[in-house]
């Protein structure tokens, strides 16, 4: 009994770590990969629509993956970010992805 406590107290300390992460949801974007770079494990990925930063086309973003042969040039993804800066940079050592397939 004493170790199915010890146990369960142990699971709600993780728990509550997994719950105070310092990732912040900032923005959410939806765009296609244009370029897939295999040897850094990155995709190339152009924003629909996102003229607001002043690209006629769509803002460019370059995102690092796991699984790098799950994605084909032309793929629509949408891609949530999460931050842990106070800046509004581009850094990837502070950032993570979540990405999920777009059906036309």
């Amino acid at each position: 009994m004493k170790n199915k406590i010890e146990i369960s107290f142990l699971f709600l300390i993780v728990l509550f770590i997994a719950g105070c992460s310092e990732y912040r949801g900032d923005f959410s974007f939806t765009g296609s990969v244009e370029e897939i770079l295999v040897e850094e494990e990155m995709l190339v990925i152009k924003e629909y629509g996102g003229v607001d930063e002043g690209r006629k086309d769509g803002n460019i973003y370059e995102i690092p993956v796991e699984g790098i042969g799950e994605y084909s040039i032309g793929q629509k993804l949408e891609i949530t970010v999460f931050s842990n800066a106070d800046d509004d940079v581009w850094d990837l050592d502070n950032m993570k992805f979540v990405m999920k397939t777009v059906n036309d």
